[in-house]
């Protein structure tokens, strides 16, 4: 499956291929914005049969500077370039704050029935300083095609419309797929 998204409060655009690879999935694809700088970033999420995260590595470019990271999920938390995390904790789900691609594995995981809400904290990649932090998240299943989702300490809230497979097609006023 693959999906081309637009970004709609800046110059950008993001495309992701989501393929099973054994057991698991992949999410691989490469985002390209203005924020501030222009940037250019191919992603690869790894995921285990459960849409967990097992890895993740983001490589590219932000204006004038490479980026390189790999962020990996081991029995005693996270590693970023074979750094442990801070603060992590055990999230199940990474969230690449440049790309929508990164919601549905959470979506997935969480397998929510209509009307049912689930809290969850993600390992997130906060593109204002390039950190791992942690980000407590609110999933809730509003319909078929639709989540409620909330980040209490950005207090964002937005409704989200997947595709029956999970994938965000619309992020109000942030990406619109094609």
């Amino acid at each position: 499956m693959t999906v081309w998204w637009d970004r709609l409060d800046i110059s950008g655009t993001d495309v992701c291929r989501i393929t099973q690879e054994g057991n698991g999935w992949v999410l691989d694809g490469t985002a390209i914005f203005a924020d501030p700088e222009t940037s250019c970033l191919r992603y690869r999420i790894d995921c285990a049969p459960d849409w967990s995260t097992t890895q993740a590595t983001v490589s590219g470019w932000v204006g004038g500077g490479d980026k390189h990271l790999r962020v990996i999920r081991g029995p005693d938390g996270w590693t970023c370039n074979g750094v442990p995390v801070a603060k992590a904790g055990g999230p199940l789900d990474i969230d690449l704050g440049f790309t929508p691609a990164s919601n549905t594995n959470a979506i997935r995981r969480l397998d929510l029935r209509i009307g049912d809400s689930a809290e969850t904290t993600a390992l997130w990649l906060d593109t204002d300083d390039w950190n791992l932090k942690p980000l407590h998240q609110i999933y809730t299943r509003t319909g078929p095609n639709s989540y409620d989702y909330a980040s209490p300490v950005h207090n964002y809230l937005a409704t989200l419309i997947t595709n029956d497979f999970g994938v965000v097609l619309t992020y109000p006023d942030l990406w619109q797929a094609r």
